[in-house]
């Protein structure tokens, strides 16, 4: 075996793993050391460096998890979100009925410019119909809701019948001997606190719910009655549509039906027993004419002077 100076260059052999000069074989396996050329070596496990991790010079201290304390100062906390409130029944049932008025007033006015200014029939009837199936979607609603106020309003009063009956129960029940007089004077108070308590709820329900059947939509006297005199006029204009060929003779007792329905919820928004009877002179007024007691221009006549005294009713 030959030997070699300090100045040659060295290698490590992938085969036996000992450090041999760079020739083209190791001088102690005789692997072929021009494999490795390009190619990191590679020690073996137990002659390979082994490094310990550096030990820590300073401890981790946690952050105080305590959330009790206050915020730091200049720290603002989040904007506090409001709880969503789903709105009560007394509001959904004006929501309702105000979007029942909106749509009979939107009815009027289409009977008005189908009347005046004229329109395809089709669309004229498409909108309507339209129309007509959100009120009686509305109205539907508002009766939902009314059937269910009277639903409350019998169960309480029939809840409040049989308290009442509890101390007439417990008078006989100390008559017979089941219970002494002792017995009975310890029970009545609870239950004419009962009794009363239920008294003060039905009477609630009960005006609540003749609220809830002469309830307006929130429009005013006024405009109520100035729709309803649309709706009116619209009426009585429907045999000239027919006559014209606008309309079907069927399409045309419907909408007959229809707007005199429009007209009775309009007149049922009076403002007090002095408008309701000015009203009254107006339906009068309409049978007159129809059966001939009375001549058109008497009627428009007498219709202005009905107009005139609501006028100065309002303004009162």
């Amino acid at each position: 075996m030959g030997s070699f100076t300090m100045d040659e260059e060295f290698t490590l052999c992938s085969s036996c793993g000992k450090q041999v000069p760079r020739y083209q074989f190791c001088i102690y396996c005789g692997y072929n050391l021009l494999k490795d050329r390009g190619r990191t070596p590679q020690a073996n496990e137990e002659e390979r460096p082994t490094f310990e991790p550096p030990m820590p010079t300073t401890s981790f201290v946690p952050e105080d998890t305590n959330f009790s304390r206050p915020l730091a100062e200049g720290i603002m906390p989040p904007f506090p979100m409001a709880p969503f409130m789903e709105p009560s029944g007394d509001a959904r049932d004006t929501q309702v009925r105000r979007e029942l008025l909106k749509y009979q007033i939107w009815k009027v006015k289409l009977c008005g410019i189908f009347s005046e200014r004229g329109m395809p029939t089709r669309v004229f009837t498409n909108i309507w119909e339209g129309y007509g199936d959100e009120v009686t979607r509305l109205q539907r609603k508002i009766e939902e809701s009314l059937r269910a106020r009277k639903t409350s309003y019998e169960d309480k009063k029939a809840e409040l019948e049989n308290a009442k009956l509890k101390i007439d129960e417990l008078r006989v029940r100390v008559a017979i001997g089941e219970i002494s007089e002792s017995d009975l004077l310890i029970r009545t108070p609870s239950i004419r606190a009962d009794v009363e308590s239920l008294e003060r709820e039905v009477s609630r329900l009960d005006e609540q719910l003749r609220e809830e059947e002469t309830k307006h939509s929130g429009g005013s006297p006024r405009e109520m009655f100035e729709h309803e005199q649309s709706a009116r006029a619209f009426v009585s204009k429907i045999d000239g549509l027919i006559a014209e060929g606008k309309i079907s003779m069927e399409l045309g007792r419907r909408l007959e039906v229809e707007m005199e329905e429009i007209r009775e919820y309009f007149s049922s928004m009076v403002g007090d027993q002095g408008e309701q009877d000015l009203r009254n002179e107006f339906d009068t007024l309409e049978v007159r004419y129809k059966v001939g007691e009375i001549t058109l221009a008497e009627l428009e006549s007498l219709k202005r002077e009905i107009v005139t005294k609501l006028e100065r009713h309002w303004a009162n």
